[in-house]
């Protein structure tokens, strides 16, 4: 296919999924609750998608599991089944333009000449990131064993370990972050809309109120470490609308929350609603949810992993539940492969005259 008839057509599929998230935020701006389920279905695969694909493969197949492409299931062993239909993403392409004398050129349609000279540094090149439809499929719909899925999938912590995340949170911010942690604090003016707890980015602090407990700590903590994270600067906290804050703080919260077994309340619900309603309302030109919750999940995923990992430290039982399990090669399939690979090629007969 000509190389302008192939970036019309990606052109075409990427207007395609685009139409899709703006049906979906669409949707978030008439019911903004429904953000919380999203990051509850996201929590299924860690956050390891981007929001925007996370969206279409919730809008696609609300039941999923864990997601992959055709490829990366055939390199664990394990097939698609025949008649499945993949799901649409968004697939990571980056490509390399050459600055040609003739213009710029893909380095994909570079004379081998032209490729060469790049790779010595006498051709000067920019690497762009583009993006094109690509598929995803989900193990519900390979011939991976179900009886596997729930060393998968069992995700969460008991109410006890509560209180000890919350210490390690507070240990992690002071010692990582630099940022001092006041639990049961006893101070007057954490009242009104700061009755649980607030996030000073002048002080580089963090107090929570005394009259939290366990879970309801853990979960205020969480809420005002995503400022710290977000809005950690005053210049940032200054410069990003208080609906924004608040709502990538929730959204923040809720990550975690989900990550660690606690329950959603229904006032957290309201609370990032009510504040999702307002952001689009007051800063309409600024309105961004996707690229918001985006900048939050990959602040998840990069503090989540270390976390997790000083909370195993702490109670190894945990393991199975907070470090990522990998999916096991399917063993028989490699051994055909192995065995198909050792097999001498047939000498071929001289047929006799």
């Amino acid at each position: 296919m000509p190389y302008g008839r192939r970036e019309k057509n990606r052109s075409e599929e990427l207007e395609s999924l685009d139409k899709k998230i703006n049906e979906i935020i669409n949707g978030w701006n008439q019911n903004p609750e429904e953000i919380v389920e999203f990051l509850q279905f996201s929590s299924k695969f860690s956050y390891a998608y981007s929001p925007r694909n996370m969206m279409l493969i919730a809008q696609q197949q609300r039941g999923a599991l864990l997601c992959k492409s055709f490829k990366a299931w055939k390199e664990l062993g394990y097939s698609v089944k025949k008649g499945e239909h993949g799901m649409e993403v968004y697939v990571h392409t980056p490509i390399t333009i050459l600055k040609t004398d003739d213009g710029d050129i893909p380095y994909s349609k570079a004379s081998k000449e032209q490729q060469a000279a790049y790779d010595v540094g006498e051709i000067e090149g920019e690497k762009l990131s583009y993006f094109k439809k690509g598929y995803t499929f989900d193990i519900t719909q390979t011939n991976f064993p179900p009886e596997k899925y729930p060393k998968l999938l069992d995700r969460g912590i008991p109410s006890e370990f509560h209180r000890s995340c919350t210490n390690i949170l507070k240990e992690y911010c002071e010692e990582n972050l630099g940022l001092k942690v006041f639990l049961q604090d006893q101070e007057q003016n954490i009242k009104g809309v700061s009755l649980y707890g607030y996030h000073s980015p002048s002080e580089h602090e963090i107090h929570i109120a005394s009259t939290l407990q366990d879970t309801a700590a853990f979960s205020t903590l969480t809420h005002e470490f995503g400022h710290a994270l977000a809005h950690g600067s005053v210049e940032e906290s200054l410069n990003t609308n208080l609906h924004q804050k608040e709502f990538e703080a929730d959204v923040m919260s809720i990550m975690f929350c989900q990550h660690y077994g606690l329950e959603i309340t229904d006032e957290r619900k309201s609370h990032l609603s009510g504040h999702y309603k307002d952001w689009k309302k007051s800063d309409p030109n600024n309105f961004h949810p996707d690229k918001s919750m985006r900048k939050m999940f990959d602040l998840f995923r990069e503090h989540s992993t270390v976390l997790d990992q000083k909370i195993v430290k702490a109670f190894p039982e945990l393991a199975t539940k907070l470090l990522p399990q990998e999916l096991e090669v399917n063993s028989e399939k490699k051994k055909v492969v192995n065995k198909t690979a050792k097999r001498k090629p047939k000498k071929k007969k001289t047929p006799r005259l």
